[in-house]
């Protein structure tokens, strides 16, 4: 909403609402939450996918500690 606006934000919830309405309808099943799991888990796929991708590129990867700054 900070971005794009309090209009384009409401039609994109709907779109959201009227898809998984849509879903459910087709399919037959009941609508399930992913949860919060799913995002950390899907961070941790990502990471996986770009090592993978730089060993593969030719890029040694060491695993090393983490600073944030």
């Amino acid at each position: 909403m900070k971005r794009q606006g309090k209009s384009k934000a409401r039609v994109a919830s709907a779109h959201l609402i009227l898809t998984i309405a849509y879903t459910i309808l087709k399919t037959g099943v009941a609508y399930q939450e992913l949860g919060p799991d799913y995002v950390q888990q899907n961070q941790q796929n990502k990471e996986l996918k770009m090592i993978q991708y730089l060993k593969k590129k030719g890029y040694r990867i060491e695993q090393g500690d983490q600073q944030t700054a």
